[in-house]
């Protein structure tokens, strides 16, 4: 995004802490051209005010600062918000105090003199943060009796497209969903040459490798099921083939 660009991110609520006047009206008038609301404060404590008062969607804070520094404001608001992105600028670089900041879940550090594409750069990344959050409660919010649909399409679509492409589709498919990420179990699918080569248990791996690769060339196939079914995204995590119990377990994520 160009730095010229104004009102970009009005969707964001911003709270700027910053003890030095002369830096704070120069940040605040780039911010307000940029996001929906700003608010200012001197110092810590009157920033923790603000924000037990105002609805914010990220905080940016000076780190030295008298009365009360910006991470200690952070450590009281991570007691009333575990979430709210906090970005610290500072002039120094301290090692000791980055990984305490890092403890404490700060976003990132911008280095002092503040550079103006680099703060819009993280607003950028809040805001796509922000983005990802609100999608999360959306689909977190889907009632049970969708997920199962969800799931038994998912289940239907794979044993058929299995069967379909080895000639012996699998006794059982359970799809299970854990928030975004999409668990596919096959039980029982290896064909007579498959057992015929497990009565040997030297072959066993032969005979997983055998699947890792099938699965592997039907990658594509499985993903489009689950992202026609779900109209999401869907990245491929992990395959894992256990032929001595006959089980294949496929996860994937969806991009929420």
């Amino acid at each position: 995004m160009n730095m010229t660009d104004e009102r970009g991110y009005s969707h964001l609520s911003v709270l700027y802490v910053e003890d030095e006047l002369y830096l704070r009206e120069e940040i605040a008038t780039f911010l307000k051209r940029r996001v929906g609301k700003l608010y200012l404060a001197e110092d810590g404590a009157e920033g923790i005010s603000i924000f037990q008062r105002e609805c914010v969607d990220l905080i940016i804070t000076d780190l030295k600062m008298p009365n009360m520094g910006g991470l200690d404001m952070a450590k009281a608001i991570r007691k009333l918000d575990s979430d709210v992105p906090i970005i610290i600028t500072t002039a120094i670089s301290d090692v000791a105090l980055m990984q305490e900041s890092i403890e404490v879940g700060i976003e990132r550090y911008l280095l002092k003199p503040i550079d103006v594409n680099v703060l819009v750069a993280a607003l950028e990344t809040v805001s796509d943060k922000l983005g990802k959050k609100d999608k999360m409660k959306v689909f977190g919010a889907m009632s049970a009796s969708q997920i199962q649909q969800y799931e038994r399409k998912i289940e239907a679509d794979t044993a058929k497209l299995v069967k379909q492409s080895s000639g012996k589709g699998p006794k059982r498919v359970i799809c299970q969903f854990n928030a975004n990420i999409v668990e596919i179990t096959l039980s029982e699918s290896r064909t007579l040459l498959e057992s015929t080569l497990l009565e040997t248990e030297e072959n066993r791996r032969i005979v997983d490798y055998l699947r890792e690769t099938y699965y592997q060339k039907l990658k594509d196939d499985i993903r489009q099921i689950v992202m026609t079914t779900t109209s999401y995204h869907a990245i491929w995590l992990s395959l894992s083939c256990n032929s001595e119990k006959d089980e294949d377990r496929i996860k994937l994520m969806l991009e929420i």
